[in-house]
């Protein structure tokens, strides 16, 4: 169920909580300072679905002009992190279960295709990061740590991509990260913990088998159970959402 965009718009931020944007140390350019402090505030929760981005306020608090802020938003806006309202504004965009799902859709088939891209270029040294990991998630699945399962869980996709030779699909496996990395925020509740595990495990077995077909298969299955079960327990906090 879509929450209320009247309710939205009633709580409705103005401008970023002071201290939301946190300026990275890595850019190279004023719009990639913005689009990393931006993108960095929504994924961790700092900024809200709804709140407003004032091109203005951003500008000052990162000591920057309005082109790069601009040029920022019409990049986190195609990346369908913030929606562009006529009369409005940009806003940080709302999470709606069947997008999320729509997302991890779509991951699917990306990060599967360049799991199978990178299988035949990964060493014995990658495999063996793969097993080390899958233990270090063994041990934190049974636990509360819904912080530490992330990590883990996302350094083992990493290991699984990293060797892909195409720079085209890495960039469209991080946009959709960026994305995923914020539903996960709005809805850290650990989920699929023991099931996940088992399927990481049978797409590693594939990896190390060389068998790229399998291994994108078993991707796409993972991922697209992930959307689901993401997508149902988003329903459900926005129908408790719209009950209080």
């Amino acid at each position: 169920m879509t929450p209320d965009p009247d309710a939205r718009s009633r709580s409705r931020r103005t401008r970023p909580a002071p201290g939301s944007l946190r300026p990275s140390a890595a850019y190279h350019t004023k719009r990639e300072l913005v689009y990393d402090a931006l993108r960095d505030a929504i994924q961790a929760g700092r900024l809200r679905a709804g709140d407003r981005l004032v091109i203005s306020h951003i500008g000052s608090e990162l000591g920057v002009s309005d082109v790069p802020v601009r040029e920022a938003l019409f990049q986190l806006e195609a990346e369908g992190l913030i929606d562009n309202e006529p009369h409005v504004g940009a806003t940080v965009a709302g999470l709606d279960p069947l997008e999320v799902q729509d997302v991890y859709l779509a991951s699917a088939i990306v990060e599967g295709a360049a799991a199978a891209l990178a299988i035949p270029n990964m060493s014995k040294s990658d495999h063996r990061q793969l097993d080390a990991t899958l233990t270090e998630l063994d041990a934190v699945v049974a636990t509360s740590d819904v912080e530490e399962l992330a990590r883990l869980d996302q350094q083992l996709h990493r290991t699984l991509y990293a060797r892909c030779p195409s720079a085209h699909l890495l960039m469209l496996v991080e946009q959709l990260w960026a994305t995923k990395e914020r539903v996960r925020t709005a809805n850290p509740a650990r989920a699929r913990g023991r099931a996940s595990q088992r399927e990481h495990r049978a797409i590693v077995e594939a990896v190390k088998r060389g068998d790229a077909t399998s291994a994108e298969s078993l991707i796409r299955e993972h991922l697209r159970q992930a959307g689901i079960a993401r997508s149902a327990t988003l329903a459900l906090q926005s129908q408790a959402s719209d009950r209080h």
